[in-house]
């Protein structure tokens, strides 16, 4: 027989309930706590986004519409100028632009180059093209400069190099100012003062680094094509090549024309050049040039055929006879000279229609094989600095000589 007690069961539910009462209130107050943080979150961005639409609306004049404060991304940002690569701004730049702040300053020296490439460029600018690229050591003649450019001579046309890439050089160095007071008292005569004859004389140097086999008439409206700048000849006994030795020579002439009163014209100062010969015939057709010298050196397969000799056109040539005469005159003084001076085997004028090198022309030319870099002999003798400076005295002379007969 089972007792029953009484009350119990209200008991355990009584007891259930407020455990699930209590429950309750615990979810209950954390959940209220969780909503109430969100709440303080938007609060606070709508106040944010209250501060900005007072901010847009000063700025816009429109505070009391509001009308462009509608949403976050129509915020006005006060622009800022745009740097250049220095950091500087653009309105720094056009103040202090060392481009067009300084004058040229006028000059008349050569420069050497100091760093390991020079960018020789059309115009003074850092965008400008580049024409060739210079090795340290190479040099060009100034003109004029001012603190960041340098104004140079290349290939007989104005070209611009920066300043802080070049020196003077060390032949070109002004002396200084109690050297100079020294010679004025004692009359001697410094390279500033040296008077300019008013003649002017163009010199190639034959040849380059890399050879052009592309073709080119031989003259003007000629159907006969050759190419544009062949490869040049080899030193036997030396490995020197033409376009080295040619430039060597032609610099040493240069500095000898220029102790003489002369303006001269060079149309290549460096070896990576990419030069036609008709288009070097241009360059010193247009340079104001009075003469035109091409230097050169001779090579055949008989390595025992040594000497010098020179070249110019005939009196029949269709594209520049009326050149002839003083052509003539001018190579016949240049290789005589030089093999008085020298001793080798005077080889005379030999004449010819079929040279790219002189039928373009328009002023007198001559081109000077200076010896046959095929003879070891006259390969190393033409390498000797001592034969160098014979071969520039006697072309020198031979100038001289050729104006003072009213050339």
């Amino acid at each position: 027989m089972r007792t029953h007690r009484t009350g119990q069961k209200p008991l355990r539910l009584l007891i259930l309930l407020t455990i699930f009462f209590l429950v309750a209130l615990v979810t209950s107050g954390c959940t209220a706590q969780k909503y109430e943080a969100i709440d303080l979150e938007t609060t606070a961005a709508e106040e944010t986004t209250a501060a900005e639409v007072v901010s847009i609306g000063a700025l816009s004049g429109s505070a009391e519409s509001g009308e462009r404060a509608a949403v976050p991304e129509n915020r006005v940002i006060p622009e800022s100028e745009p740097e250049t690569e220095s950091g500087g701004s653009q309105a720094e730049e056009t103040e202090t632009d060392p481009d067009t702040a300084d004058e040229y300053l006028e000059t008349e020296d050569r420069v050497v180059v100091t760093a390991d490439l020079l960018n020789v460029r059309e115009t003074d600018s850092t965008d400008a093209r580049i024409l060739v690229q210079l090795k340290n050591g190479e040099q060009l003649s100034r003109t004029g400069y001012n603190s960041r450019w340098s104004r140079v001579l290349y290939e007989g046309k104005t070209a611009y190099v920066m300043s802080d890439m070049i020196a003077v050089a060390e032949d070109d160095q002004p002396a200084a100012a109690e050297t100079a007071a020294v010679q004025a008292e004692s009359g001697q005569e410094t390279e500033s003062q040296i008077p300019l004859n008013g003649h002017v004389v163009a010199i190639d140097a034959g040849h380059q680094a890399k050879a052009n086999a592309e073709k080119e008439p031989i003259g003007p409206g000629s159907q006969t094509m050759k190419a544009k700048m062949p490869e040049g000849a080899v030193g036997a006994a030396t490995g020197v090549k033409e376009y080295e030795l040619t430039l060597t020579v032609a610099k040493k002439l240069e500095e000898e024309l220029k102790n003489r009163g002369y303006r001269v014209v060079m149309i290549r100062t460096g070896h990576d050049v990419n030069l036609s010969n008709a288009e070097r015939s241009e360059i010193a057709n247009e340079s104001g040039a009075d003469i035109f010298i091409r230097l050169h050196a001779n090579s055949m397969e008989n390595s025992g055929v040594y000497g010098a000799l020179a070249m110019c056109m005939t009196e029949q040539n269709p594209y520049n006879a009326e050149l002839y005469s003083q052509s003539y005159i001018l190579s016949k003084k240049i290789i005589d000279n030089i093999c008085s001076r020298t001793g080798t085997k005077n080889r005379g004028v030999q004449k010819a229609d079929n040279s790219s090198a002189i039928n373009w022309c328009k002023i007198p030319v001559s081109v000077v094989e200076m010896g046959f870099l095929s003879n070891p002999d006259e390969d190393r003798w033409l390498q000797s600095e001592d034969y160098q400076g014979k071969i520039t005295l006697g072309i020198a002379d031979a100038v001289d000589s050729y104006f003072s007969e009213g050339n």
